[in-house]
């Protein structure tokens, strides 16, 4: 690269220094083989070949890609790294390979949850380099290709591989993680199993206190949706020989120590101590860490152990291998008693044997034996063998190591089960974490097989890297057939052949017993003597050099045969399987008879070559990405560069390797408009002359006579060198411009220097000729003063003469006026305490009356209530009375029946015939009444119906207050006279049966005794009697079965009358009238049929006596007699109670007819009132009524679902809110024929039914009118004030239980499902918010008692309440304010929380609508600006400097305009342009129109902005939202904006230009002017929201920015913004060109130490945006007035209906 670059006095170039690496300098002088350099003061002479140029337009925060840089070569590569490092850009691309050089800081602005969001989606090389670009980039090659992907993040320890692995995963759980609430995602369960891979994997080394000792591949394994399903962690290339072997300062691994400084139980329980006292740990002399307390990390350990599943058993277990290896660590062996056989040294090693025996759980003489002593099986016996202490420690060491090794492999299989594979996934993305390249000043086993991975790995990432040069070039379509490829195959031969590689002689050597390691060197000298890449040191003897792909590595084999040896005995094997402890025994499960016999050698660089196999052919399979970490220095402090170390980390990890690849190629790519942009000043002609920028480019390669390159489809490749050479040649024409450029200047200088004379000499002589003038003028002005002194004195005397004698006149007359003005108010106050003390006389006179009229009346009421219940009371009296004869006479009765028992068996034969015929005529009456009964119920059945249309035809009446009292206290009359008159009808109905059980006593005693003294006489009379008897029985049955019917369809129509009856009541009050009339009639029937069967009664009793006599005197004629007579006397009777019945019968058909001719004329006067409309509402209240009692779970459902959108303890009450009591009348069945006097007007469940059905007949009118949208009145909407005023109205809110509430929230939940009607959500959000205003001024809360103290008792039922009303007339029933206080129940306060709830959503989706249309208007305003500004770059210089000389153009053409006069910003843009494209230059006639182009598109954008406000604030004015949600939502919209605009400026450098920045203001201008017209009353403190945009565009369109200082900048003009949004913009702003545009260094570097000691956790420069609700429902009452609802009317459907005739008051 050096020895082909073109170098001229005046070049930069760049020179090797033993201590910075490299350093750059200017050529001063240039000879033939050697040039001198001018190194910052230091001369310097080099040979030319050693040289490297310098790009002298090397931007100052370097370049993402390196690339793209002009010379790709190490202090190039170098040079970018520090510019990125000392910006905390900290990651770089070289292609697709990713540098991170770790910070040793925290930079959290880079890692947050908006940068993911960013790098979704986005194409490699969009944006800045980040891990998430490379993760990214893997997850849609896998979705997009199907190919499984794997990502090697590589680098020596402390680099950061570990940090960057959990940016990755973290990276992939954002792309395919699971949703939180399925659990822990896989990323969360790796990176808890870190702590526990780290205590037994990682341990300190020279450069790193935590350095992995494994390689860690995470499988990270999807589904075909793309979503993670399962993750495996596989472990490669754990350093084994580290248990036994540790280097000083370097420590075993952690897990050791904290076992070490575990609590005091623990140590005494595995007999532990200090680190120092075993021999495992104390090879080095580092115990401890600096910062690590290895008792808290012990403790931390064992928690993540718990996190990942391993249970406190499987704990102990693990404790106590790692116990058990130390105490095994401690045995050390002597000669024994026999030859060549070895024990313990000492009582220490015995003890330390017995605790490793204790803690394996095993035999302490059998883990002796298998320690001291080998068994040789031979075909016919097995033989022991004592070995020699060497061989028994060696034994040991193989012991520990291969325990340790069991026990690291069995936690990452615990770990993965943890987790939980996915064996169905097709596709995965691995990850890689293993140590990087190692070479130290002492180089053994270990750093042996790293730098074998290392070598393999490069191998990998070598063909990956030609892969990409190739696809590259082949997509360029250009020729790189003779490009050569650099492998390092030899190297990988020399150490892993098979056989004669280093590893094999290693085994070979370790197989002999007596082989050291000096016949192993000595061997590697004889068969490596003549390869390049082996090396034999001159000093040394036993050590041997490699050469690797990162540079030369001398290693010491002094302990390559112990590392190397991993045997696998079987006494060891056999002993640890059949351990008691089961953890240990499940490390060693037992093995083949044969084999468990016979110890096996195993070589550990076998294993390790294996394993490296395993995971090449892994990598393979997968489309590798690479991360290449690098450590910035070795102290591990941030802000510290050291350019050898990171050399020699770049060669180490292959970067410099793939610079070299891209160097044998063509290293300088640059699209064809950046190389014209830097070299077209070699050939300006080629420009001119052609448009096509293939072409240019050729003709200005073969200007400068320039071979070997190529041409592309979009770029120039350049061969190594090549790019200096036209750099030079640039440089020339460059220096001859620059002395034109000098000669020029120096002509201005000289003549402006004259001109500067010319100018002072004629300035002094103005001075000298002021002067003069001025002395002159000073004595004329004195004088004219003196006399303006003595004119103002003058003044000033008179004036205050005046002024005493004004004041003294008017203070006489101010205390005349005084004196006057209290004598009049203390008369006034006189006046008025009299008016108030009247008039509190004259209350209290009125209250007094007041009180005495309600108490007499109270006084009338109890008195004539007394009477009713001393009436009742001696009528039951009576009752009990006549009960009482009645029983006594049965107590006689059943006297002579027992006397006459013994006659009834001689004439049980007639008996039986008797019986006989009476069951026949019983059943033929039964017959006969059964279909009387049919008959009866048929014509109730017809009656019901009549009734139920009477109802439904009734329901909408009202009735007067004072007819519906008496219409009351007529029906409590009428029910207590029909209660007595049934009362009467079942005593009658007791009096006949006793009368007929005692007849047929009475002639059972005759008949037998007439049989048995004369013969028998003719029965068909008696017979005949009894017939007529039950007839009689059967017709008074019928007539109650009518009374009852008739008065339960009195009760019932007198119910619906008191409830519903509202016009009308005079003609329904005389068909009452005549019904009471008819049961005064019926009630006086009854009664003289009462008396009637009282006087059959006397007769029986008296014919008793008869008999009774005629048995005495034994004389059979009178007795005769008397039977003829008695006989006669019944049938007259039963006649006569047939005629009775008869006329009743009459009665009660004409009762009949008169009701239901009363019923007739009700229809006809109702259907004359009613039009159709009334009609279908009621036709609509009688389905309801039927839909409440068969959908009650609908019902409930539905409150649950209203219930749910406030979130609030709704569960509480009952959900059933329909009506619970007997069936409907309306279908003509009763469960009772009882009367209904029950159900008195007081009771609860009368009370809960009026609540229920009241209100409903009237809620599906006032649904069918609000559901519309009925406008509004004087601002205010009418449905809002129309549903309060209908509550307040029924009394809504004092209900204990409704489903009124239930069916008026869906008509506000309608609104929100139409989320796009902005109109309609509008209208809604206005209705909803006022009547959750009236709520709040209305509703207060109800006490324990459920009323207020200072109030008395309210009555329970609603015929209470309107009585009470009735009796206190001065009270109005409805206040003349429209809003009431009232006492709230629970169903209003849970409707007022649905209504909050309510608000709360339709202000969210109107706010997030808004902020949708707005953030796209947004994204095409930013997309144009980005536009414009790359289109920019192509406009010339005289286009430039024309629009910097007008920079007020853009302003003055994009004035805001009115929302009718939106296309006028346009229209005078069009028309001013031509004039102004004719006014300029020809130069700038293309800069000019494409400025036209843009500012048209930038203004059509803003246009759009604010025509969408102008919608939306046209839309809320017509529907009249409250102003303070109007201010809100746009508050929170200019605040969305300002996030969007602010962002976007500080995510990329092109948006912060001086340019960009004045685009942004005439935006910004347009959207003041918007705020202004609209006034603050709708918009509020809006404009505010900007500030952080505006305070940014300030700085941007600020010129000259050099002489800004700090004060100015953070306390004038970016008062508000941050350290860190300072800075960036800072950066962002600089331009290369013009150092004025620029912020002074100075001021950014306070910036810089103000952001570094400031807080890292907020180091974030990004805005975010707030989405909640920025307002209390509690605001609203603030808002409103109560005096705006006044003249506001109701609505008009709804005041023309009789029903809401109090809508008009």
């Amino acid at each position: 690269m050096a020895a082909s670059a073109k170098v001229i006095v005046g070049s930069h170039v760049w020179l090797e220094d033993p201590d910075d690496a490299w350093i750059d300098g200017e050529v001063e002088e240039v000879n033939s083989e050697e040039i001198t350099v001018n190194c910052s003061g230091k001369t310097v002479v080099a040979k030319l070949n050693n040289v490297y140029p310098k790009d002298p337009e090397f931007p100052e925060l370097g370049v993402d890609d390196m690339t793209k840089l002009a010379y790709l070569h190490e202090p190039g590569v170098l040079l970018n790294l520090k510019c990125r490092y000392n910006a905390n850009e900290i990651y770089t691309y070289t292609g697709n390979i990713l540098i991170a050089v770790n910070p040793f800081k925290r930079l959290p602005h880079l890692y947050g949850s908006e940068t993911m969001k960013q790098y979704k989606g986005t194409a490699f090389g969009e944006l800045s380099p980040h891990p998430f670009a490379v993760a990214d980039s893997a997850y849609r090659k896998m979705i997009n290709e199907g190919v499984s992907q794997a990502i090697l993040v590589s680098g020596e320890s402390g680099a950061g591989k570990t940090e960057s692995t959990k940016m990755l995963m973290r990276y992939l759980a954002y792309m395919g993680g699971r949703a939180e609430s399925e659990g822990r995602s896989v990323e969360q369960q790796v990176l808890e199993s870190n702590p526990v891979l780290e205590a037994f994997g990682n341990a300190k080394t020279v450069r790193n206190n935590n350095s992995s000792r494994f390689g860690k591949f995470v499988e990270i394994q999807f589904d075909h949706r793309g979503r993670i399903s399962g993750a495996a962690i596989r472990t490669y290339l754990l350093e084994r020989s580290r248990v036994c072997q540790v280097s000083d300062p370097e420590r075993n691994y952690h897990c050791f120590y904290m076992l070490c400084a575990a609590p005091e139980q623990e140590t005494e329980r595995y007999k532990l101590g200090k680190p120092s006292t075993f021999r495992y740990l104390n090879q080095s002399n580092c115990y401890a860490l600096d910062g690590l307390d290895d008792s808290k990390e012990y403790l931390a350990t064992r928690k993540a152990m718990d996190v990942v599943g391993i249970n406190s058993e499987e704990q102990d277990g693990i404790f106590r291998v790692v116990a058990a290896i130390l105490h095994l660590g401690n045995i050390e062996f002597a000669k024994g008693e026999e030859s060549e056989a070895s024990e313990p040294k000492d009582e220490k090693s015995r003890f330390h044997l017995k605790v490793a025996a204790e803690l394996f759980m095993c035999d302490e003489k059998a883990l002796e034996d298998s320690l001291c002593k080998r068994v040789m099986v031979t075909r016919d016996e097995s033989i022991t063998k004592s070995l020699d202490p060497d061989s028994a420690a060696l034994g040991r060491d193989a012991l520990a190591k291969i325990v340790y090794s069991k026990l690291f492999d069995w936690l990452v299989t615990k770990i993965n089960n943890s987790i939980g594979q996915d064996p169905n996934s097709k596709h995965i993305i691995g990850v890689l974490d293993i140590y990087g390249f190692e070479s130290f000043k002492t180089n053994s086993f270990e750093q042996f097989c790293i730098n074998l991975t290392n070598e393999k790995l490069q191998q990998h990432f070598n063909q990956h890297v030609f892969k990409m040069e190739q696809e590259e070039y082949t997509k360029e379509e250009i020729d790189w057939s003779y490009i050569e490829f650099i492998d390092n195959q030899d190297v990988l031969d020399l150490i892993e052949k098979k056989p004669g590689g280093i590893i094999a002689l290693l085994d070979e050597a370790c197989m002999f017993p007596r082989s050291t390691h000096d016949t192993f060197a000595q061997k590697l000298y004889q068969t490596f003597k003549d390869h390049k890449r082996f090396g034999k040191p001159k000093l040394a003897q036993t050590d041997f050099t490699i050469c690797h792909y990162a540079g030369d590595v001398t290693y010491q084999t002094e302990l390559f045969l112990d590392k190397n040896k991993d045997y696998v005995v079987g006494e060891h094997q056999a002993l640890l399987s059949s351990s008691d402890c089961s953890f240990v025994s499940s490390l060693f499960p037992p093995l083949p008879e044969e084999s468990s016999k016979t110890s096996k050698f195993s070589s550990i660089g076998s294993q390790f070559k294996q394993q490296l196999q395993s995971l090449l052919e892994s990598l393979s399979t997968t489309e590798p990405h690479y991360i290449r970490c690098v450590k910035p220095n070795n102290l591990l402090k941030p802000e510290i560069f050291e350019n050898i170390n990171i050399l020699h980390q770049l060669r180490c990890g292959g970067v410099m390797e793939a610079i070299r690849i891209s160097c044998a190629g063509y290293p300088t790519r640059r699209p064809f408009n950046d190389f014209l942009t830097r070299f077209r000043i070699l050939a300006p002609e080629t420009t001119k002359s052609s448009y096509d920028e293939v072409d240019a480019c050729k003709k200005l390669l073969a200007k400068v006579d320039l071979k070997g390159f190529q041409i592309g489809k979009t770029k120039v490749f350049l061969r190594a060198g090549q790019m200096a050479e036209l750099d030079a040649h640039r440089a020339e024409v460059l220096g001859h411009s620059a002395r034109i450029i000098q000669r020029k200047v120096l002509t201005y200088q000289s003549r402006k220097k004259f001109l500067l004379l010319q100018a002072a000499s004629t300035e002094i002589q103005a001075l000298c000729r002021g002067q003069v003038a001025r002395v002159w003028f000073e004595t004329m002005r004195r004088e004219a003063a003196s006399l303006r002194i003595q004119k103002q004195a003058r003044t000033y005397i008179c004036q205050n003469a005046y002024k005493s004698l004004c004041s003294s006149a008017c203070s006489v007359q101010t205390g005349m006026r005084a004196k006057a003005a209290r004598v009049e108010l203390q008369f006034r106050k006189k006046r008025r305490a009299t008016i108030i003390i009247q008039s509190q006389i004259r209350r209290c006179l009125c209250r007094q009356h007041y009180v005495r009229t309600k108490k007499a009346a109270i006084t009338t009421q109890c008195g004539w209530r007394v009477k009713v219940a001393r009436r009742e009371l001696r009528n039951l009296k009576m009752a009990a009375k006549e009960t009482g004869a009645l029983q006594d006479a049965k107590t006689k009765l059943e006297n002579q029946v027992e006397e006459l028992t013994s006659n009834l068996e001689l004439e049980k034969q007639m008996r039986m015939e008797i019986e006989e015929a009476k069951s026949q005529q019983i059943e033929a009456l039964q017959s006969a009444l059964t279909d009387i009964k049919l008959q009866l119920r048929e014509t109730q059945e017809t009656k019901s119906k009549e009734i139920s249309d009477l109802q439904s035809a009734l329901q909408d009446m009202q009735l007067e207050i004072e007819e519906l009292s008496k219409g009351l206290e007529m029906s409590n009359d009428l029910a207590a006279e029909n209660e007595q008159l049934k009362e009467s009808v079942s005593s009658l109905q007791n009096n006949i049966d006793e009368s007929e059980r005692k007849y047929e006593e009475i002639s059972k005693i005759s008949e037998e005794r007439i049989k048995e003294e004369v013969p028998v006489v003719d029965q068909s009379a008696i017979i005949k009697l009894e017939a007529e008897n039950q007839q009689l029985k059967a017709l008074v049955s019928s007539l109650e079965e009518k009374i009852d019917a008739l008065d339960r369809k009195h009760d019932e129509t007198s119910s619906n009358i008191t409830e519903q009856l509202k016009e009308n009541v005079s003609s329904d009050y005389e068909s009452v009238s005549n019904l009471a009339a008819e049961n005064e009639r019926l009630k006086a029937l009854v009664g003289s049929l009462e008396k009637k069967i009282n006087e059959s009664e006397n007769y029986s009793t008296d014919e008793q006596k008869e008999g009774k006599r005629v048995l005495k005197e034994e004389s059979l004629t009178e007795d005769a007699s008397i039977d003829n007579e008695r006989v006669k006397k019944l049938a007259d009777e039963n006649k006569y109670l047939n005629d009775l019945v008869s006329s009743l019968e009459k009665k009660i058909d004409e009762t009949e007819k008169k009701y239901e001719e009363a019923s007739r004329l009700c229809e006809e006067r109702l259907k004359q009132v009613l039009d159709a409309e009334t009609k279908l509402i009621d036709l609509k209240t009688s389905m309801q009524r039927l839909e409440e009692k068969v959908s009650d779970m609908e019902a409930e459902e539905q409150i649950r679902r209203q219930q749910a959108l406030v979130n609030s303890a709704s569960r509480k009450m009952s959900p059933q809110v329909s009506f619970t009591g007997p069936p409907p009348l309306e279908n003509g069945h009763h469960e009772s024929l009882a009367p209904i006097p029950s159900r008195r007007f007081g009771t609860e469940s009368f009370r809960r039914s009026r609540i229920e059905r009241q209100p409903h007949e009237f809620v599906d009118v006032l649904l069918k009118c609000v559901s519309k949208n009925i406008g509004f009145s004087h601002g205010k909407p009418v449905a809002a004030l129309t549903i309060y005023k209908c509550l307040m109205r029924w009394k809504i809110f004092e209900a204990e239980k409704t489903s009124i509430f239930d069916r008026i929230v869906p008509v506000f939940g309608s609104a929100i499902e139409n989320q796009e009607d902005d109109n309609h959500l509008a209208y809604w959000l206005t209705n909803t918010s006022t009547l959750l205003f009236l709520l709040q001024r209305s509703l207060r809360q109800q006490s324990s008692t459920g009323s207020s103290p200072t109030k008395p008792p309210q009555p329970t039922s609603f015929f209470g309440r309107m009585t009470q009303g009735f009796r206190s007339t001065s009270s109005p029933n409805l206040s003349t304010d429209v809003v009431q206080q009232v006492d709230a129940r629970y169903p209003a306060l849970l409707f007022k929380q649905q209504l909050t709830a309510y608000v709360e959503t339709m202000y969210g989706i109107i706010r997030e609508n808004v902020k949708r249309e707005v953030s796209s208007l947004i994204s095409s305003c930013i997309q144009s600006l980005k536009e414009s500004s790359y289109d920019s770059s192509a406009v010339n210089s005289p286009s430039k400097s024309s629009e910097e000389n007008s920079p007020t153009k853009p302003s003055e053409e994009n004035l805001p305009a009115k929302s009718s006069e939106e296309n006028s910003p346009k229209k005078s843009a069009g028309d001013k342009s031509p004039k102004k494209l004719s006014d300029e230059n020809s130069p700038s006639k293309e800069g000019q129109a494409v400025k036209s182009s843009e500012e048209n598109s930038q203004a059509s954008s803003w246009q759009s902005i604010i025509g969408f406000l102008n919608y939306n604030l046209i839309t809320w004015k017509k529907n009249y939202v409250p102003l303070f949600l109007v201010q809100k939502i746009f508050s929170q919209t200019f605040q969305y904006i300002n996030v969007q605009l602010f962002n976007s400026l500080l995510l990329e450098r092109e948006y912060c230009t001086v340019n960009m920045g004045k685009k942004v203001k005439a935006g910004l201008d347009e959207l003041e002017s918007w705020c202004s017209q609209a006034t603050e009353e709708f918009v509020g403190s809006s404009w505010d929201e900007l500030k952080h945009t505006r305070q940014a565009v300030v700085l941007l369109v600020t010129e000259p920015k050099s002489t800004i200082t700090y004060d100015d900048l953070t306390t004038n003009i970016c008062s508000v913004l941050s350290t860190e949004q300072l800075y960036r913009i800072c950066t962002l702003c600089k331009d290369k060109d013009d150092g004025d545009h620029n912020v002074s260094p100075e001021v950014i570097s306070n910036i810089k130490l103000l952001m570094e000691n400031g807080n890292e956790d907020s180091r974030s420069f990004l805005l975010d945006d707030d989405s909640s609700i920025p307002f209390d429902t509690d605001e609203i009452s603030s808002c409103m007035q109560e005096k705006d609802f006044a003249n506001v009317k109701s609505a008009s459907e709804l005041a023309d209906n009789p029903n809401f005739q109090f809508l008009k008051d």
